[in-house]
C-alpha cells in the first residue's frame, strides 16, 4: 500500500470509525424499547430513529468518499432524492426493535470500516466539494462522518436525560 506514515492514516480513521461505534453502543446500553421509541421533546427524533440515521449515515458519506477517489472535484451535498432516502430510512425504521438497530449499525460500521480499508492512502487528499465554496477531502469526509457519529451520541445522551425526567 506505500508509505507506512499514510497507510496508518488509514488504520487511524478506521480505529476512530470503530471508536464511534463503541461510544454508539454505550449511549444505548441499558435503554428499554419504551425508552428508544419515545420522542424527548417536540420535534426531536426518537433514539430509534437516530440509530437508523447512524446506520445510513456511514454508507452514505463513505460512498461519498469513495466517489472523491474516482471523480475530478464531485458535489457531495445530498441531494433532494438522497434526503428523501434519508428520511425513508428514519421514518420507516422508527419502530424497528434496538434488536435490529444496533446489529445494524454494527453493521454499517463494519462495512465502512472494509470501504475505508481499501482506500488507496494517495487519494486521502484528493478533493471533492460540498456545495460552492466549501472543498473537502476523501479525509475529510470520514473524519466528518466520524465527527457526524460521536454528534449523535451526545444527542442520544441528551435524550436519555430529557425521557427520564418526564
Amino acid at each position: 500500500m506505500g508509505d507506512s506514515r499514510i497507510d496508518s492514516r488509514i488504520r487511524e480513521l478506521q480505529e476512530a470509525l470503530l471508536g464511534a461505534h463503541a461510544q454508539v453502543a454505550g449511549a444505548v446500553e441499558e435503554l428499554s424499547e419504551t425508552e428508544a421509541h419515545q420522542v424527548p421533546a417536540p420535534g426531536e427524533w426518537t433514539i430509534a430513529q437516530l440509530l437508523a440515521h447512524i446506520a445510513e449515515i456511514q454508507a452514505f458519506w463513505t460512498a461519498k468518499a469513495i466517489l472523491i477517489t474516482q471523480e475530478d472535484d464531485p458535489n457531495i451535498t445530498r441531494t433532494a432524492v438522497e434526503n428523501d432516502i434519508r428520511e425513508a430510512a428514519v421514518t420507516g425504521q422508527a419502530h424497528d426493535s434496538m434488536a435490529d438497530l444496533l446489529p445494524r449499525c454494527q453493521e454499517a460500521n463494519q462495512r465502512a470500516i472494509q470501504l475505508i480499508g481499501g482506500i488507496d492512502p494517495a487519494y486521502l487528499e484528493r478533493p471533492g466539494h460540498r456545495g460552492e465554496d466549501n472543498p473537502i477531502t476523501v479525509q475529510g469526509v470520514i473524519r466528518y462522518l466520524i465527527g457526524h457519529v460521536e454528534e449523535h451520541v451526545r444527542q442520544i445522551a441528551e435524550s436519555r436525560r430529557l425521557i427520564r425526567e418526564k
